[in-house]
């Protein structure tokens, strides 16, 4: 038993390290998501310029975001969590081992609903994104206000239909066509890319996190048999 003890305590601590880790990834690659080269808060200024955008679209895009700081709030907590769990390995108090169960359950339900959120509501943000953008071509005044996206993604105008339209205003740089992918394509593969990295270490994440909370019951329930053992004994 006290062999058995040992390696689950081995176990609960090499699992918490893992939540430590892949707790700073999933807050990491989320802030990045948000905040990469400023993208969001460019963004976000670029779509309050734009006059006669639906609410509804303006809030798709607003909930997107949403959901991304949320798994940077949930990935910070459970390093945390993460971080103590492996301090705390070789203690067995019931009460302890308890709350980590109860904290790690409510973080993992968070990540997992926003995790899933997010990624089902990426073509919706996708398809907001562009919507914004053709309107944002509408006036030569309109297409001023995406110079500071140009600047960040170093693309050229706003959709592949409407690119020429920037590159005779003289937005698109000193040369004709300075930077050749629109800002469009350039936004699409982005949150692709941050998608496929958020989902690969979400889930990741969400089996260490199954896998903590089985140890953590093991040893909840071992502690519990040895404090009770010496009134049967």
């Amino acid at each position: 038993m006290a062999c058995g003890g040992s390696c689950i305590k081995l176990l609960f601590f090499i699992v918490n390290f893992f939540i430590c880790i892949f707790g700073a990834l999933i807050c990491g690659f989320s802030l990045w998501a948000n905040l990469d080269k400023d993208f969001g808060s460019h963004l976000a200024d670029f779509v309050r310029q734009v006059d006669g955008i639906d609410v509804k679209l303006v809030n798709e895009i607003a909930e997107y975001q949403a959901s991304l700081w949320i798994l940077v709030a949930v990935g910070a907590l459970l390093f945390i969590v993460g971080f103590f769990g492996c301090c705390g390995a070789g203690c067995e108090s019931p009460v302890l081992l308890g709350l980590f169960i109860f904290i790690i359950v409510i973080l993992t339900a968070i990540e997992l609903g926003a995790t899933v959120f997010a990624m089902t509501n990426r073509e919706e943000f996708v398809s907001s994104i562009q919507q914004v953008l053709e309107k944002s071509s509408a006036t030569p005044d309109l297409r001023k206000n995406i110079k500071p996206i140009q600047n960040v993604l170093q693309c050229c105008g706003a959709t592949a239909q409407t690119q020429h339209l920037y590159i005779e205003d003289g937005l698109c740089g000193p040369k004709p066509i300075a930077h050749p992918d629109n800002c469009f394509d350039r936004i699409s593969h982005m949150v692709q890319s941050w998608g496929e990295s958020i989902v690969v270490v979400a889930f990741l994440l969400l089996a260490i996190e199954l896998f903590a909370i089985l140890f953590s019951c093991i040893l909840c329930r071992s502690s519990q048999d040895i404090r009770y053992t010496p009134y049967y004994s």
